[in-house]
């Protein structure tokens, strides 16, 4: 074998550090996303829903606590 060659390969464990950044920014992005969405929550007597970016209106008519 010749002296000085080096095996140059990547590290499992910076493969796997790496992997698990992305995953965690995800679902943090994931999060941040879902968070955003609702603009107006509808709260009064006989009336319980709310406006959100996505979906529209949502309102429940006659809903009880």
């Amino acid at each position: 074998m010749a002296e000085g060659t080096r095996q140059s390969g990547t590290n499992p464990i910076l493969v796997v550090l790496l992997v698990a950044a992305l995953i965690g920014v995800g679902v943090l992005g994931y999060l941040y996303y879902r968070q955003q969405q609702e603009v107006v929550k509808i709260d009064v007597p006989g009336f319980e829903g709310s406006i959100t970016k996505g979906d529209g209106v949502d309102i429940e008519v006659g809903k009880d606590k």
